[in-house]
Formats: C-alpha cells, sequence, structure tokens
C-alpha cells in the first residue's frame, strides 16, 4: 500500500490534557488508526512537525510490512530510545500502518498479530484491566480537583463497584514543593494509600505508581511500608533511564514487584532492561515502545525469561487502550491491561462502536482492525491535514 491522506486530530479531554490520534488513508481506501498522545502537551508542535518530516521519507513508497517501515523510518536518526518526541512519531506511524496492514489481509488486529507472529490461537475472552484512577483527579477544565485521601478512597471504591480488581493510583504526587523538601509526602501520601485498602476485599489488589519521587534510601523504606499494607507493585520509584545502578539495589533489597519501563523504545531495549535485573516488570507503552508490532516482539522476548514480566502501560484514549488490547489478546498475556478511569464521563462514545468494558474486563470489537473509527462528532481540532 501507498499512504495517500494523513490528519491527525486532537480531542480535549479535561485540563491540559488532549488525546491526540493519528490517521492514516492508504492509496486503496483503508484507515489507519494510532495515538500520539504524550505527557507533555506542552510539545505538540513539535510533536507534529517531527511526525511530519518522518512522513515524508516513506509517502511515496509501496509499504509491505512494519519492519521495511522501521528500517527506513530509523536509518540516519539518532537511537529513538534517547528522543522521546521521535519514539512517539515512529509508534504512532508503525501501528497506523498495522492496522491498515491488517484490513488488507482481511484480519482483525490481534489475528493478523497472532498469524504473522506464529503466536498459539489467542482466547477470545475479554481482557482483564486494572483500574487507573489517577487522571480522574488531575485538574481539570476548572483547575485543581481534591486529592484527599477520601477522594482516593471514593474512586477506589467506585472501580471496585464496576468489577475491577485491580486498582492503580499515585499517591505522592501533586504535593507543595516544600513537602518534598522535608519528606512530608511520604506520611501524606501513605495516608491516601491507607484509605484506599480499607476498601479492598482479599482479591482487590492495589497498584502504587511512584513517578520517580524517591532516591534508594526513600524508595527501600517506602517499599516496606507499602508491602505491609499489601501492595506488591511499586512503578518507578526511580527513574529506569537515570537510575538504573539504583533500581537494581532497590530491586535487590524489596519483598514486592519493582515495575517500569513505560518510555523505553525496542526489544533490545526491554531485553537489555530486563536481564540488567533493573525491575521485575516491564511496561511497553504501545505509543513509544515502537507500535503495536514491536510491543509483540518484546512480549515474546520477555515471556521467554519470565511469564509474568509483561503488562502493557496505557493510562491514555480509546484508541490507544484498544490496540493495547489487540497486542494483550494476541500474546495471552498474564497481567492485567492498565485502564485510565473516570477521567471523563463520555470517554466510551469517542470512538464508534463504543469502547465496551464490563465488570473490569475489555470486550475487543468485531471487524477488521483495530475494529473503530473515530467518532468526529466529538469536538475536535483537525491539527495536521495532508
Amino acid at each position: 500500500m501507498k499512504i495517500d491522506k494523513i490528519k491527525v486530530y486532537s480531542f480535549h479531554v479535561r485540563g491540559k490534557t488532549e488525546w491526540l490520534v493519528l490517521e492514516i488513508e492508504s492509496d486503496n481506501g483503508l484507515i489507519g488508526l494510532s495515538e500520539l498522545t504524550t505527557s507533555n502537551y506542552l510539545k505538540t508542535s513539535q510533536l507534529i512537525e517531527t511526525l511530519s518530516a518522518q512522513l515524508k521519507k516513506i509517502l511515496a513508497l509501496e509499504l509491505c510490512n512494519d519492519q521495511q517501515i522501521k528500517e527506513i523510518l530509523e536509518k540516519n536518526e539518532r537511537p529513538p530510545n534517547e528522543d522521546f518526541i521521535l519514539a512517539t512519531t515512529l509508534s504512532g506511524i508503525r501501528s497506523a500502518c498495522s492496522d491498515i496492514f491488517s484490513k488488507t489481509r482481511s484480519l482483525s488486529l490481534k489475528d493478523y498479530l497472532t498469524d504473522i507472529f506464529s503466536l498459539s490461537k489467542c482466547s477470545s475472552k475479554p481482557i482483564p484491566l486494572y483500574a487507573n484512577i489517577n487522571r480522574s483527579m488531575l485538574p481539570d477544565d476548572d483547575g485543581p480537583t481534591d486529592r484527599s485521601p477520601e477522594t482516593f478512597k471514593y474512586r477506589a471504591q467506585n472501580a471496585t463497584e464496576d468489577g475491577f480488581l485491580f486498582i492503580k493510583c499515585a499517591p505522592f504526587d501533586q504535593y507543595p514543593d516544600s513537602f518534598y523538601k522535608s519528606e512530608k509526602f511520604i506520611d501524606e501520601g501513605l495516608k491516601r494509600v491507607s484509605s484506599i485498602v480499607k476498601v479492598l476485599k482479599n482479591s482487590q489488589k492495589l497498584l502504587i505508581d511512584c513517578h520517580s519521587k524517591f532516591n534508594l534510601k526513600t524508595s527501600i523504606k517506602v517499599e516496606s511500608l507499602l508491602f505491609e499494607k499489601g501492595v506488591s507493585w511499586f512503578e518507578e520509584p526511580m527513574n529506569p533511564k537515570k537510575n538504573s545502578s539504583e533500581l537494581i539495589e532497590i530491586k535487590k533489597s524489596i519483598q514486592g514487584n519493582l515495575v517500569g519501563g513505560e518510555e523505553f523504545y525496542g526489544v533490545n531495549e526491554f531485553v537489555k532492561l530486563y536481564k540488567s535485573k533493573a525491575l521485575d516488570i516491564l511496561m511497553p507503552d504501545i505509543k513509544y515502545c515502537g507500535g503495536v508490532e514491536e510491543a509483540i516482539k518484546i512480549g515474546m522476548e520477555l515471556n521467554k525469561l519470565s511469564s509474568n514480566s509483561f503488562s502493557i502501560h496505557c493510562p491514555s484514549g480509546p484508541i490507544s487502550l484498544l490496540g493495547s488490547a489487540h497486542v494483550t489478546s494476541a500474546l495471552n498475556t498474564k497481567l492485567p491491561l492498565e485502564h485510565a478511569v473516570y477521567e471523563v464521563p463520555d470517554r466510551k462514545q469517542f470512538i464508534i462502536p463504543e469502547e465496551k468494558i464490563i465488570n473490569g474486563e475489555y470486550c475487543l470489537p468485531g471487524g477488521l482492525g483495530l475494529g473503530v473509527k473515530l467518532n468526529l462528532d466529538k469536538p475536535h481540532k483537525l491539527i495536521l491535514n495532508i
């Protein structure tokens, strides 16, 4: 196929959050979608500029598969693992093209992935999710929201009532600078954790994302306190790209699982990260790791090392979650997939057919490729149109 048209849509969600969606149309009229959302919305213009430059490399070419696109886009570039905007751009292009490739072969994306990677036939069962309540407490259009222990408890209770067996939160975020200097944020964050633990039943688990708020000493101290409360998922107390040696020491000293790796690109980087013994569970994000096919390669390689070392990172919009669900299903992954809950009440309506989540599990749509189209009746901006 050849690329015929390119569009990028921006959907306002809440506060500073925008879901950016890439839409590629092939010369035979097939549409491929992927999500380009990053956590730094100030860099959207740089992202679009990088995307336009990368697409120029392949616009006139007959595109056959993901490996061809990967080799062309990465040629003469600095390593994408060292450039987050470049990694996001390449991942988005590759995922959108994979959506088209699956449609060309009249297959759903999960069946296409299963076929080309010779995976065992995937289950048709819904995909278990864990509820990330973090984004529901970020500032909204009216400004900062309440982040008291009671609000954490309320959001977690919502999630348990909706059937989620796993709840993730970031209890150590968004305190005044003085709290971090004095380490008061640790005690305050633990109060939020305690409020959630009170509403959990035996089969329900709490996952903690630290967003690199700690050092070596405080990481070990806090993990011990969390483990006492039943928390065995300790995510990125320090940054894996900057503090791998410290994470190796932390991993030796804690009882629970050390988790992270959401901003790495490429299967080789993930294998190297796991073999370094810095983390127990790695979290590739299809928006940054190289796209859906690269995520499959990562999952296959990690599963050779440990059957419980792979869980996709996805605190994003419906397109990202859907692509991640296809990957998770194709790999028959044991660990649940991340889902950002309660961020916006009409989330499911941003795609057609609507996103379908029942009792904490994702139900894949029928149809070819991803199986959905964008609902352009939702307010949006067209920020790239080629």
